[in-house]
């Protein structure tokens, strides 16, 4: 077995020879800049497109509706410096002028006089209510104008009628696109 030794040591000797072999080993070098694409966003910031980033996120809770009363005399249609100081307040605190609040204005009466002239006079009342939100900014298309007249029995109410010479007011946000 001693002859095999040598032939076998040969061999081996032949094919490392005829494998290929590395070269020099390169200087090392920088490594390549990363590819920059011309829509890569800055860093921090999401690759999502907004519009699809906005359908993942939960949408904001709404501010509760709010609602107030503007009171008028006997008969009278024309608001007072007490009701304007109320509807400013109202104004500014919700900032109801910025687009997402829709205001609804229901007018009433007492049950005093003829009903026809009541409704008419409920309409006139919400209307100069309605007219004084317009000149402060409020859109007249985010306004609904209910004149409901005469209202329900009500043991509160009944005691005073003035109470119910008056003009309700909702006003309620809403999404963009409700």
């Amino acid at each position: 077995m001693r002859p095999l030794f040598p032939v076998l040591l040969g061999v081996g000797l032949i094919v490392s020879a005829c494998q290929d072999r590395p070269g020099p080993t390169p200087e090392p070098t920088e490594p390549p800049a990363p590819r920059v694409e011309a829509d890569t966003p800055p860093e921090g910031t999401s690759i999502m497109r907004p519009e699809v980033l906005a359908e993942t996120e939960a949408p904001a809770p709404l501010p509760d509706p709010v609602e107030a009363q503007v009171l008028f005399g006997l008969g009278e249609t024309t608001l007072t410096d007490e009701s304007r100081a109320l509807l400013d307040a109202l104004i500014e605190g919700k900032a109801l002028a910025d687009g997402r609040w829709t205001v609804t204005l229901t007018g009433r009466t007492d049950a005093s006089g003829d009903p026809a002239i009541n409704q008419r006079v409920a309409r006139e009342r919400a209307e100069a209510v309605q007219a004084y939100l317009v000149d402060k900014g409020i859109a007249a298309d985010r306004i609904v104008i209910i004149a409901a007249g005469e209202p329900e029995a009500d043991l509160q109410t009944a005691a005073s009628p003035m109470q119910n010479r008056r003009v309700d007011i909702r006003a309620e946000a809403r999404r963009a696109g409700d």
